[in-house]
């Protein structure tokens, strides 16, 4: 941006400043007239809301900057030649987004941002961007000892910086996974038969939408009314999209990555992506700036949808973004999903919940269908219901969890985590998806109302519920007293508070992305929540095993669900075979080499098996 000469505070110069690098000199001059802007803004006394724009906008815009110059260092091998110089720069970067942050925060509680400030920012951009042993020393080492071919995208992360390991790191240097073999020790576990139709989702989803036409495919709650959309008018919106993402250029096998909260657009968006043969990623807007772009770079996404406050990095780091609210649309005609196979990639999914930027799971149409396949067949359920929707989409549990609601004829809610309590009271369903910490949150309700209750029904409610859920766990009846007892708190306790916290209709309560407290499970059996435990993994298409309600065993992970088998190596680590193995992890041979052997997905995980065949996991590798 262009300061007139009356206003300028810091000129830009190109024999002092400029790194020959062209990427950076931009981004350099972009700050200079953010600052520019800064001070003509309070130098004519414009309003407080402008003046916070632009702090806010520097605030945002230094961070990306930051961000890209550190990545570019990594990645060009400036911070291994010159160690010492790279933490120097991070330490000078820290100070001045330390800075910048401080006058934002200053201006939103009302405090008078002084000249001297701006000062130091401006001497600040002066002497680090045209000082000799900053910003001008990896300009130096740029053009004297990169190659000529040398590309570097904005945003890329180094691949081997904070990734993963492919493998345990006791494996020894000269061993590959080429070298390793996997040897089945125990008895296959084998789960029911299960028929996995072939084709891609696109036509899934199409035969669902005529088998169910005008019934609810979703429901969007809220404080008035509930806001239902049909099976059919999702198809026409999907389709419309899946018309207009392919007018803009994008391709078949196209990744387009998907960064937003649980909603009815996501999955409008997911389902365009499979009708127009486009690969979905989806990136959980929970993820740093930082792992977030590791996965547009991973995938190499060509397009972005998300919500308006999409990062700048992550709009900078693609060729097209698209915000989720105004999303292309195009008369569709012959959509090329219909063409894809069973085998190609359909999603490329990222897992949540680790400390170090995860591998991408490529999952097919066929890995998909069969997960649909083995939750139909496992938790058989009627037409015209309603199931929850308020875990991150970029959960492969939660998204093929709406898949399976769909096939079964049953509408999709989508809720606010904020108000998870309120609305399920709104929404009553008959399958709710959940993970331990929801499950914590909504027990901790029904315990706080528990002990507003006075007297008799006070006293009656407080153990009783946890006290049957264990007899129930040892697969023994409970004694006479404890029988009593429960069947008075389920006439005067139980049964009306399931009501009140919309949990009468439930059929199936399910658990997954990590192990539940016992005592959680217990306490949920004997209040009358039949609540289920998945174990399962992204590299399983978010499904393995399951312990059912009425199996009454909280110390296994259950049995496998229909298609899948489970055994244990020589070391004892849980290993699993099925439709649902991922077709591998993206562009990493060696990783999907050690990962998945003659079929068998290795879990890392350590478990033993029951008498009677249900798997129990012990410890992780």
């Amino acid at each position: 941006m262009e300061s007139s000469p009356e206003t300028t505070f810091i000129e830009w110069d190109d024999d002092r400043y400029s790194t020959d690098i062209e990427r950076f000199d931009d981004q350099h001059r972009h700050l200079f007239g953010l600052l520019n802007d800064l001070h003509e803004a309070m130098d004519e006394g414009r309003s407080e809301e402008e003046v916070g724009d632009i702090l806010r906008e520097l605030e945002r815009y230094t961070e990306y900057h930051f961000g890209d110059e550190e990545e570019f260092m990594q990645d060009c091998g400036f911070s291994m030649d010159c160690a010492d110089c790279f933490y120097s720069h991070r330490d000078k970067h820290e100070e001045f987004a330390q800075k910048v942050s401080e006058l934002r925060e200053k201006h939103e509680n009302g405090e008078y941002i002084t000249m001297e400030v701006l000062m130091f920012a401006r001497d600040w951009l002066d002497s680090h961007i045209a000082g000799g042993n900053q910003d001008q020393s990896y300009s130096d080492y740029y053009q004297e000892n990169l190659t000529d071919d040398y590309e570097y995208t904005p945003g890329k992360l180094n691949r081997n910086r904070e990734v993963e390991a492919a493998h345990p790191e006791e494996l020894r240097d000269d061993t590959t996974a080429a070298d390793l073999d996997v040897t089945v020790e125990s008895k296959i576990q084998s789960g029911e038969p299960l028929s996995v139709p072939d084709g891609p989702m696109a036509a899934w989803f199409e035969r669902v939408a005529q088998r169910y036409g005008d019934q609810d495919a979703t429901v969007l709650p809220n404080r008035e009314a509930r806001k239902p959309k049909t099976f059919a008018q999702l198809f026409e919106r999907a389709r419309g999209v899946a018309a207009g993402l392919l007018e803009y250029g994008l391709e078949p096998g196209d990744r387009v990555g998907i960064y937003a909260d649980p909603r009815y657009e996501w999955s409008v968006v997911d389902l365009a992506c499979h009708l127009a043969g486009l690969v979905s990623v989806p990136i959980s807007n929970l993820y740093p700036d930082e792992r977030a772009l590791h996965i547009v770079d991973d995938a190499d996404v060509t397009a972005v949808v998300g919500e308006a406050t999409l990062p700048v990095p992550i709009e900078q780091a693609v060729d097209i973004a698209f915000y989720i609210d105004d999303l292309p649309t195009a008369q569709s005609i012959g959509l090329p999903g219909y063409d894809r196979g069973a085998d190609d990639v359909a999603t490329i999914v990222y897992k949540l919940g680790t400390d170090k930027h995860p591998r991408g799971c490529t999952l097919t149409n066929r890995n998909l269908q069969a997960g649909v396949g083995m939750l139909a067949d496992g938790l058989p359920l009627g037409t015209g219901g309603t199931g929850t929707c308020f875990l991150p989409l970029a959960h492969i549990y939660q998204r093929l969890a709406t898949y399976y609601l769909w096939h079964t004829g049953n509408a999709v809610a989508y809720m606010n985590t904020d108000e998870f309590d309120r609305q399920l009271r709104d929404v009553q369903p008959e399958v709710l998806v959940g993970v331990p910490q929801a499950y914590q949150q909504l027990h901790d309700s029904i315990e706080e109302r528990m002990q507003e209750m006075g007297g008799a029904k006070k006293l009656l409610s407080n153990d009783v519920a946890r006290s049957y859920g264990a007899a129930m766990r040892e697969g023994e009846s409970a004694s006479s007293g404890l029988s009593l007892k429960h069947s008075m708190a389920e006439r005067t306790v139980f049964s009306s508070l399931r009501e009140e916290f919309g949990l009468s209709n439930v059929e199936y309560a399910l658990t997954g992305t990590d192990g539940i407290d016992h005592e959680l499970l217990q306490f949920f059996w004997g209040f009358g929540l039949p609540l289920s435990e998945v174990y399962e993994s992204t590299e399983l298409t978010g499904l393995a095993t399951m312990t059912a309600f009425d199996s009454h065993r909280t110390d296994t992970v259950g049995s496998p669900f229909p298609g899948t088998d489970v055994a244990l190596a020589e070391d004892g680590e849980v290993i699993v075979r099925g439709p649902t193995v991922m077709d591998g992890y993206w562009d990493d041979e060696e990783a999907t080499a050690y990962a998945i052997r003659d079929g068998w997905y290795l879990t890392g995980d350590v478990g033993e098996f029951t008498d009677d065949g249900r798997l129990r996991i012990v410890d992780t590798k």
